[in-house]
């Protein structure tokens, strides 16, 4: 296992590991005191992983690496991490840090975006079959069949107290600019500046909503006249009928038919280990 393989090279570089296998499960339940006296937390996995652990990292106070094993790893990705004992030994030593802003929906952490609509129905329908590892291949059969059924929700949004009317579509709420397959609806997103990113795409069927894709995948969907964009410390967003909801990528369960989301922001509450080298975002 590359946990295995990583926690063997990094204490043959001298370096003292405690090994606690993540589930899915907040981490206060199941992490224990391994964060004591800890330096960093290094999470092995994708970035649903890193989502689950990132509460627990600001709560205590300990930098977070991601070590990249999932389908996106987004996280890792944005900031130069790498799942190799020399690059963690190395930041270690360099001693960067950054405190990332940690978003919360409807009580639960995020770290990368949340989004009502296709993408998150999308999600539930994977996670309904999955079993163990995914891969960009495991989405397929979802998205096709999420496509032939798909009734976009009729949504408004509050953000820090103003309202406004929307009507059919998707929600992204970014607090990074990453998104999957470099699809990114939130491509303006800071993730330290204190605030959350939210784009609305206007679509009244799957087939309207495919029609973004290359907008976003060239980055010229902000240039449309269509698209709501706004930015805010609070969030709120309500959805008739009611929709599903997804966090990095994970389907929260207990949230079908879900018609109110409310998405806020901890600033500078998660700190992350940074590579020796310049992160990138």
């Amino acid at each position: 296992m590359a946990a295995d393989r990583l926690r063997s090279e990094l204490v043959g570089r001298g370096v003292a590991v405690t090994a606690v296998e993540t589930r899915p499960a907040a981490a206060a339940d199941w992490m224990g005191g391994a964060l004591d006296g800890a330096h960093a937390v290094v999470v092995v996995g994708g970035d649903g992983a890193v989502r689950l652990v990132a509460p627990a990292a600001a709560a205590r106070s300990v930098p977070l690496w991601h070590a990249p094993t999932g389908t996106e790893n987004l996280f890792a990705r944005a900031f130069g991490m790498r799942a190799d004992a020399g690059a963690i030994v190395g930041a270690l030593e360099a001693g960067r840090m950054r405190a990332l802003d940690l978003g919360q929906a409807n009580g639960e952490p995020f770290v990368l975006m949340a989004s009502i609509g296709f993408d998150a129905d999308v999600v539930h329908e994977l996670a309904a079959v999955r079993r163990g590892a995914i891969s960009h291949l495991s989405y397929a059969a979802p998205i096709l069949r999420v496509a032939r059924r798909w009734t976009p929700p009729r949504v408004r949004w509050r953000v820090d107290g103003e309202q406004e009317e929307l009507g059919e579509g998707m929600v992204v709420i970014g607090n990074l600019p990453n998104y999957g397959v470099g699809l990114n609806p939130a491509a303006s997103a800071v993730p330290d500046d204190g605030e959350l990113d939210a784009v609305f795409l206007p679509a009244r069927s799957a087939l309207e909503l495919a029609a973004w894709v290359p907008l976003l995948r060239l980055g010229l969907h902000q240039r449309h006249p269509k698209l709501r964009e706004r930015r805010g410390r609070v969030i709120e967003v309500d959805c008739e009928p009611g929709s599903r909801v997804q966090l990095d990528g994970d389907a929260v369960h207990g949230s079908d038919g879900l018609v109110a989301l409310r998405a806020t922001v901890d600033p500078g509450r998660l700190p992350v280990l940074l590579p020796a080298v310049s992160a990138r975002v």
